[in-house]
């Protein structure tokens, strides 16, 4: 990731899963360097009830928002499955 930032110069990355990295992890070790977009985990917009998407969107804001440099999204894309209230 280093070199990415530092040499190839890549200002923001998305795509996150927490079984991997989660976005408030990411962004603690490289978000004075980069943005982070995303941190929704698709496991929890799929799975989870509206309180618990609710829950998590709301974390993901006081946490990584207020650290600037991030704009909240899905960690991946939104498929069909995702229920619409989440």
């Amino acid at each position: 990731m280093d070199r990415l930032i530092d040499d190839v110069g890549i200002d923001g990355k998305h795509s996150y899963e927490d079984a991997i990295i989660p976005a408030p992890a990411f962004q603690e070790r490289y978000g004075d360097r980069i943005t982070v977009l995303g941190g929704l985990d698709l496991n929890i917009l799929a799975g989870g009830t509206p309180e618990q998407v609710r829950a998590r969107t709301r974390e993901r804001v006081e946490t990584c928002g207020a650290r600037g440099r991030y704009a909240i999204g899905s960690g991946n894309s939104v498929p069909s499955y995702v229920p619409v209230d989440n």
